[in-house]
């Protein structure tokens, strides 16, 4: 990607304290504890007359575990494509055996690596940056990411490093987000459809914490895949880490156009799976239920898809799939399901039509009286898209009750031929 600036460097040491002050937002999480950040996370960011993506990354450490190595590769393919190489050290701890093999790892590309000593926010600090000099690299910039000290110095210095052709800072296309309980295979299938390991995936629960974005094309159409932090049951979840995480994927799930509701089918269908299913459905969201590892059930397909329409009843317009990201099957299924999800929630309808199609439900069962009246429609039509909103003038909103809505609704799409998508019934009175 053309004027990315990629930060690394070890655990712990400030990497995405200094992403979020440079992307100028809190968009990596950040916490005391070291490998927060395991995924790439890329932002935009801005100076003075450029604007260029920034990449914050897992923190790399010598000899570590399975996790640590996948991180370490995904850092490395990226070295030879960033303009700039923001190396972070931390300036009060000094000089550690992790910070020379990074160091080493690093060298090929001295050039446009900027040494960041971190965490130096008092001048009885700086003589620790001297120091520093003994990795090799000559640009060294002393600063304090947690207080903005020396960022406007830094910025500065890599502003020239930065191409002036401008960068395209927001990804467009159909926003898909895969959302799930941990370990339920949300980055395994991602990275089936992407063909390559974009998203760390361990059997470790809890892998990916930052919802990661990926922008992707499939037949013509451009997608953006969003990668989330599992969602547990409330009282398993701590304040921190997965606390902010969760957080981050409720706020996936609103920024979608389709969220796919990821299963371990294997398991069956959990109260947690509801909850999680609950989040799409109250925010009229389109839906893929994807049945993941159905490799290991013994059920037939007509069978299981009958006890998923029985336990998300409420889910009736979402597509149903049955995945095996480890066997690539029916990973294709994803997104042309998603295709014809989005087709149906983006749809616009004429008014004529739409009150044709209203007075076809009425025909079939009216509301009931309300205090012994007659509840009236008047007229109705399509307030927006994204989910089609259809708003319905009466006389009587109080009389509308829950489940007459709910009859109307599911009547109320059919006529207009919305299957894949939620419809949203906004019911109010006739203005004076």
């Amino acid at each position: 990607m053309k004027n990315q600036v990629l930060i690394v460097g070890r655990p712990n040491v400030g990497k995405s304290t200094l992403f979020n002050r440079i992307v100028g937002r809190r968009k990596s999480i950040v916490h005391g504890i070291p490998g927060v950040t395991r995924d790439i996370i890329e932002s935009e960011a801005s100076w003075k007359d450029k604007k260029f993506m920034v990449a914050d990354t897992g923190g790399i450490f010598e000899g570590g575990e399975e996790m640590s190595e996948k991180v370490e590769k995904q850092v490395k393919k990226t070295l030879s494509e960033a303009q700039v190489i923001l190396f972070v050290v931390d300036g009060r701890e000094g000089i550690t055996a992790g910070d020379e093999y990074i160091a080493r790892m690093l060298y090929p590309y001295r050039e446009k690596v900027f040494l960041v000593v971190n965490k130096i926010d008092s001048e009885k600090l700086q003589k620790n940056v001297y120091d520093f000099y003994a990795l090799g690299f000559e640009k060294v910039f002393p600063v304090s990411a947690q207080h903005g000290i020396g960022v406007a110095e830094l910025l500065d210095a890599l502003h020239s490093l930065l191409p002036d052709e401008p960068v395209k800072l927001e990804y467009s296309g159909i926003k898909v987000s895969f959302v799930g309980r941990p370990n339920v295979g949300k980055s395994s299938l991602i990275n089936a459809i992407l063909g390559s390991e974009r998203v760390i995936v361990s059997a470790v629960a809890g892998t990916t914490r930052d919802a990661v974005e990926v922008p992707f094309e499939y037949k013509g159409k451009e997608f953006v895949l969003i990668d989330t932090a599992g969602i547990r049951r409330r009282p398993k979840v701590e304040y921190g880490v997965e606390f902010f995480a969760v957080g981050r994927s409720i706020k996936a799930i609103e920024m979608s156009d389709v969220v796919c509701l990821v299963l371990d089918i294997s398991e069956g269908i959990t109260n947690q799976d509801k909850k999680i299913a609950g989040l799409i459905e109250r925010r009229f969201k389109g839906c893929v239920i994807v049945a993941n590892k159905f490799d290991l059930v013994k059920a037939t397909k007509e069978q299981a898809q009958d006890y998923i329409r029985k336990e998300l009843h409420f889910l009736d317009f979402a597509p149903i799939v049955f995945t095996s990201a480890i066997r690539q099957e029916g990973i294709q299924d994803i997104l042309d399901n998603a295709i014809l999800v989005y087709q149906d929630y983006t749809k616009q309808h004429k008014t004529s039509f739409i009150n044709r199609a209203v007075q076809k439900v009425l025909k079939e069962k009216a509301p009931p009286l309300h205090k012994g009246r007659e509840v009236k429609v008047y007229y109705a039509h399509q307030e927006e898209a994204k989910p089609p909103t259809i708003a319905i003038i009466t006389n009587y909103p109080d009389g509308w009750r829950e489940s007459y809505r709910t009859f109307f609704v599911r009547r109320l799409r059919g006529y207009l031929g919305i299957r894949y998508s939620p419809l949203k019934l906004i019911v109010r009175g006739r203005e004076d």
